[in-house]
């Protein structure tokens, strides 16, 4: 019997149409299949180059006999030791499954058709994505050209405007806002436009001038911000991110969040990943001297960069970022490509371990030597 074809297109949303799929970046083993590679080095995801503490593989290897239960969906343990360990109520925070399942949430809780949401061109692809599947107006406000134009994007606001996104760090430029333009900013937008602040990889941040998030939160200002356990703390596989928001906010996206939306082992890891100040203080130290020697390696060679604070360097390759990418996966190393980043003779690079920061630098004198 033959089945026809029939085109499901009239079937779904008309927000549907408009979205992309995240296109991560391409994974070890995918590498050394495609070039018949042994050894494969990868500075593209951010990831913690320690990988995670011992205390956690301990603690989840005890929690495997535990997985044929739900788990906590109000995830009370790891929500009970980061309230304490920061120093808010335990009603200010939400757990999600990751940073990207949470802004989910956030969209499916207050976008509505229509809502203008602005977003910074180029950022992180999630903002759009969330913003397009709810079927809000987008408005961009241009990078300057590293950093985030507080100013510009204030004067784009609008009585539509539902909702902004910013980021700090930024990703992918690795810049920050400062504590006076984010007091600047929030003093001169409306009170009810929501302010998501994305602080993936705030533990890195060295600055001084960086805002304390929990002071705006607590002076009332509509902001929720979002971190993760997946960059310092090394639990990428495993999915946990947190909002901290004013309990009322919270409040409102408990009801949209799926009821079990942490496993198991996400929490208990995350539990024992907060308490492990030494592991956390190493990876930071690595990620600062790595920073260090990736920074005189490239002025070197000349190679412009943007000064990070994050755990990644944005480079200025001035070359087009799609081919130094493929070059590189040759040699066995797998960076990011600025292009579809918004920088396109540009490329991202993790910071890594010594040796993996190394590997990076021989590889970029191999290609400019062609």
């Amino acid at each position: 019997m033959s089945i026809s074809k029939k085109n499901y297109d009239n079937l779904v949303r008309e927000e549907v149409h408009n979205l992309k799929p995240y296109i991560p970046g391409k994974f070890i083993e995918e590498v050394k299949e495609e070039y018949g590679l042994e050894s494969v080095t990868k500075l593209a995801s951010n990831e913690n180059p320690l990988g995670f503490s011992a205390k956690v593989k301990e603690a989840v290897a005890n929690e495997i006999e535990n997985i044929y239960r739900y788990p906590d969906g109000g995830c009370r343990i790891i929500k009970k030791s980061l309230a304490k360990k920061i120093g808010i109520l335990e009603g200010m925070l939400l757990f999600g499954n990751g940073s990207d399942g949470l802004l989910k949430v956030i969209g499916e809780t207050f976008i509505n058709k229509g809502d203008q949401v602005i977003i910074f061109d180029p950022t992180f692809v999630e903002y759009t994505f969330v913003s397009n599947l709810m079927g809000a107006e987008i408005n961009r406000v241009k990078m300057n050209p590293y950093h985030q134009d507080i100013k510009s994007m204030a004067k784009m606001v609008t009585n539509k405007t539902k909702m902004v996104f910013l980021t700090n760090p930024h990703n992918p430029s690795g810049t920050i806002i400062n504590n006076q333009d984010l007091k600047y900013f929030m003093d001169i937008i409306p009170e009810n436009v929501i302010v998501i602040l994305d602080e993936a990889y705030y533990e890195y941040v060295q600055d001084e001038d960086y805002p304390d998030v929990l002071e705006f939160i607590d002076a009332g200002y509509p902001i929720i911000a979002l971190r993760t356990f997946s960059k310092a703390y090394g639990l990428a596989g495993l999915r946990i991110g947190y909002a901290i928001a004013n309990s009322q906010l919270i409040g409102f996206l408990s009801k949209t969040r799926d009821p079990f939306n942490v496993n198991r082992l996400a929490q208990i890891a995350a539990k024992v990943a907060l308490d492990d100040q030494v592991f956390l203080t190493k990876a930071i130290n690595v990620n600062e001297s790595g920073k260090i020697y990736l920074y005189k390696e490239l002025e070197k060679r000349n190679i412009k960069y943007v000064p990070t604070e994050s755990n990644f360097i944005l480079v200025n390759i001035a070359m087009d970022s799609i081919e130094v990418f493929n070059k590189l996966l040759k040699m066995g190393v797998i960076i990011r490509p600025g292009k579809p980043l918004g920088y396109p003779e540009h490329i991202r690079v993790t910071i890594g371990l010594p040796e993996e920061n190394k590997i990076f630098i021989d590889s970029i004198d191999k290609l400019l030597a062609e």
